[in-house]
């Protein structure tokens, strides 16, 4: 036998099961690391921009490291987080040199807080919207008649300016809304009462003004809008408080159609599962 087959041989195992052990460590350093990862709930996107936020009532960071290697996942006050994710929605806003050229007094988190009040104190027309061409107008302009001019282009610049941001800033401001009684005794996070949000609701999925409103904005806005009108109508139904008894099952099955085809919206196939699991109770 040649004398340097018996020695290459064991050289070429030895390097294979090194090999072996090499990439072995290097799958379970990789896994570990996207593990962890995973479990983030980052505060910011890549362009320093507020990150998607957790929907549910109870949220789970990410497993402690502890001394004796045992992870254990540690509970959030959803009342502390949702606070810190208004601040940051805020705190990113008032950065922005659009938003400076208002001047608004305060910042945009003062701002902002009377802006829900006057419209809520304020509702649009839901019923007997087209006995007059008057009622169909004034829902038209609603939001200029109730706001001002200078509120109104506010809005605007905002929903222009901010489409990367839209998705994560209506998530916010709905769980804000959900939290409000589990929140109460820490102070309001965001005072917009089911009963005064309803109407809102109707306005959009059910009137000539709403709708025109909405036909006017990017799909996305107009999407996302009926989306989460769709989700405190649901609210209302379970709540016995949709005095108008609108049908919930004709809008929810046309914006099921249209996000089907959508491509600018990045949590569209949750959206669509959540509106199906809405869909099967009625």
């Amino acid at each position: 036998m040649d004398k340097r087959l018996k020695t290459k041989t064991p050289v070429k195992k030895l390097l294979i099961i090194v090999l072996v052990i090499v990439l072995g460590l290097a799958v379970y350093a990789y896994w570990g690391r996207e593990r962890d990862e995973s479990g983030l709930v980052k505060e910011t996107t890549e362009k320093g921009k507020p990150s998607e936020i957790p929907g549910s009532a109870v949220t789970v960071v990410p497993e402690v490291q502890t001394p004796d290697a045992v992870r254990t996942p540690v509970a959030v006050d959803v009342c502390k987080e949702s606070r810190e994710k208004l601040k940051g929605l805020f705190a990113y806003l008032d950065r922005q040199n659009y938003i400076a050229s208002h001047q608004l007094e305060g910042g945009t988190s003062e701002h902002f807080k009377g802006l829900p009040a006057r419209l809520l104190k304020t509702p649009p027309l839901v019923l007997r919207e087209t006995d007059s061409l008057l009622r169909v107008i004034q829902n038209r302009a609603h939001f200029f008649r109730v706001l001002g001019k200078k509120d109104t282009l506010l809005l605007r610049d905002i929903l222009l300016k901010e489409g990367d941001i839209l998705e994560p800033s209506f998530a916010i401001f709905y769980q804000a809304m959900t939290l409000q009684e589990k929140c109460k005794a820490d102070g309001p996070v965001l005072s917009l009462p089911l009963p005064e949000v309803y109407p809102y609701a109707v306005f959009f999925l059910n009137t000539l003004g709403g709708t025109a409103y909405l036909m006017r904005r990017d799909s996305r806005v107009r999407m996302l809008t009926q989306y989460y009108c769709i989700l405190i109508l649901d609210q209302a139904n379970q709540s016995r408080l949709n005095k108008l008894g609108l049908d919930i099952r004709p809008p929810l099955d046309i914006l099921m159609r249209d996000l089907k085809g959508a491509a600018n919206l990045a949590r569209k196939e949750e959206y669509i599962e959540i509106l199906k699991n809405i869909r099967a109770k009625y």
